[in-house]
């Protein structure tokens, strides 16, 4: 397999990918680590996770943060289905966020701006 490929093609996923759709890959590394029991791969997904909180939002961010580090903590002491099960729903409910804002978006715009300028309605 040229994996040379794959590594570009993942990397230009990344590069333009909305701040969303980032937070939603992200979520996506720590569950297929989660699956993998690759624990330090999930605990570092769960960091950058906790790091991608938007603090100015205290009362959701907090919440969040409050979720991951529990997670962290399953994943630490070896509970990843606990860990996995949560972050899953939480990613499903993000997706579902992302969906609706980029939808309400496109309607919102006007006429001859493209889909690509909307997908960044979520940080």
């Amino acid at each position: 397999m040229n994996h040379e490929g794959v590594d570009a093609y993942k990397q230009g996923q990344v590069t333009g990918a909305s701040p969303g759709q980032l937070v939603l890959m992200l979520y996506d590394h720590v569950i297929t680590c989660l699956k993998d029991s690759d624990q330090r791969g999930a605990c570092k997904g769960i960091v950058e996770l906790m790091g991608a909180l938007d603090v100015d939002y205290q009362e959701i961010s907090g919440r969040l943060f409050s979720l991951y580090e529990y997670c962290l903590t399953e994943v630490k002491k070896g509970n990843c289905d606990e860990a996995c099960r949560m972050l899953s729903e939480m990613r499903e409910m993000w997706a579902a966020a992302l969906a609706k804002m980029t939808a309400e978006s496109r309607e919102n715009k006007p006429r001859g701006e493209t889909a690509e300028e909307t997908t960044d309605v979520i940080a």
